[in-house]
């Protein structure tokens, strides 16, 4: 799944990628036509070699890179194609969904908030919720490593996806988490409940400064996960934490306030 730096391209999606998007959305060239209200020849001839141009190009372009947007769009228009076919398809982009475990880990924040969070919020209970795991246990919940905004936020395409696309309930993760990560999980959301977004944002601006951040293709950053449990490992010695809801005694130093019970 592409990330970062891929969500921001504005070209016309090339005919490779065109045909991918068909393979992976399980969906054929006459109904995402129709899906999407055009002419049922339309997708025939950009698979077949003459290349989209202009808002055409584009908006094949985001569904390739935005599977939310395509799923969304999919939803909308079901009526469109037959039931056979929006079922396939519907399947298919949730499968591909659940193939990223940071996909799951949006999903399962928002469904954990009944949808009623920021996704500033979403990535940053995610990090922590990482971060966490890596202190203590040594093990990532995410293999994916975290790509940074140009504002310094966290899992910068996850965040830009909600935005773009909103956050509504999508999936349900049920058993695509261990017990163990969903502990970490809960502890985060439950923790970042209690502290604003500009001092979550302020401890983590904070920890940037002794995180190493990677250059990506393109010019992007990221933080490896290397780094970060090298940095909350560090975290877990000197506040002498032993379980996730011990961390809130690192964010009460961050921000001279201790979470109430």
């Amino acid at each position: 799944m592409r990330k970062g730096a891929a969500l921001l391209r504005q070209d016309a999606i090339s005919v490779e990628e065109l045909n991918e998007l068909l393979i992976r959305y399980s969906i054929g060239k006459k109904p995402l036509a129709a899906l999407l209200g055009w002419g049922a020849t339309t997708v025939l001839r950009y698979a077949d070699g003459v290349c989209p141009a202009g808002e055409y190009g584009t908006h094949l372009r985001k569904l390739y890179e935005e599977p939310l947007f395509y799923l969304e769009i999919l939803e909308e228009n079901k009526d469109r194609i037959t039931p056979v076919a929006y079922k396939k398809s519907k399947n298919a982009v949730l499968r591909y969904l659940t193939s990223s475990k940071l996909w799951c880990g949006v999903q399962y924040v928002i469904e954990r908030a009944k949808a009623d969070i920021s996704p500033f919020r979403v990535v940053m209970t995610l990090y922590y919720a990482q971060a966490f795991s890596l202190g203590l246990t040594d093990g990532a919940i995410f293999t994916e490593e975290c790509d940074l905004s140009g504002e310094g936020v966290p899992y910068a395409f996850y965040h830009e996806q909600l935005r773009s696309t909103g956050i509504c309930y999508r999936f349900s993760t049920e058993g695509l988490f261990t017990k163990e990560e969903e502990l970490f999980l809960d502890a985060s959301y439950r923790l970042l409940l209690w502290y604003g977004p500009a001092e979550l944002q302020q401890i983590f601006s904070a920890e940037r400064k002794y995180i190493r951040i990677s250059r990506m293709e393109g010019g992007g950053k990221k933080i490896k996960n290397a780094a970060i449990g090298g940095y909350f490992k560090k975290v877990v010695q000197a506040y002498k934490i032993t379980r996730p809801e011990e961390f809130n005694s690192y964010f009460a130093e961050r921000t001279g306030r201790i979470r109430k019970r």
